[in-house]
C-alpha cells in the first residue's frame, strides 16, 4: 500500500501603520492539496469469515480486512483554497492591545468523495484583548 499527499501554498502579507495607535495587517494565500491510497491489498482472514463463535470470541461477524481493498477507488482527495484576511490592532494603553481579525476562506473540492462536495465560502470574526504585564 502507498500514500501519496502534497500541499503546496503561496502567501502573500502587507503591514501598514495607518496611525500611531492602528496598525493593520491584510494576507491572502492559496493552498492546492492533493492526498490518495495506492496499491491496497490485505488477504483474507479465515477467523473474520463469520463461523468463529466460542465463549472468548462471542462476536460473529464479518469483518475481514480484505473488504478494504477497493479503497483506492474513492480515495484521491484534492482541493484548492483561497483565505483573504485581514487584521486590524489598535493600541487602547502603553499595555493593552485590541485585536479584530476577519478571515475569509474560499474552499474548491475537486474530487467530492468522501463526504460529498464541500465546496463554498467560510467566514471567521475574532477578536481578542491583550493585556501586558
Amino acid at each position: 500500500m502507498s500514500y501519496d499527499d502534497s500541499a503546496h501554498t503561496l502567501m502573500a502579507t502587507a503591514n501598514w501603520q495607518a496611525m500611531d495607535k492602528l496598525s493593520l495587517t491584510f494576507g491572502i494565500a492559496y493552498s492546492m492539496a492533493k492526498s490518495e491510497i495506492e496499491d491496497v491489498f490485505f488477504v483474507s482472514d479465515p477467523h473474520t469469515a463469520g463461523d468463529r463463535m466460542d465463549a472468548a470470541t462471542p462476536w460473529k461477524g464479518t469483518y475481514d480486512l480484505a473488504n478494504t481493498n477497493d479503497m483506492e477507488a474513492y480515495s484521491d482527495l484534492e482541493y484548492n483554497t483561497l483565505d483573504f484576511n485581514i487584521e486590524a490592532l489598535y493600541s487602547i494603553a502603553s499595555n493593552i492591545d485590541l485585536t479584530v481579525k476577519y478571515l475569509l476562506t474560499n474552499v474548491d473540492d475537486q474530487e467530492n468523495y468522501v463526504y460529498g462536495d464541500e465546496s463554498g465560502l467560510y467566514h471567521s470574526l475574532r477578536a481578542w484583548i491583550t493585556y501586558r504585564f
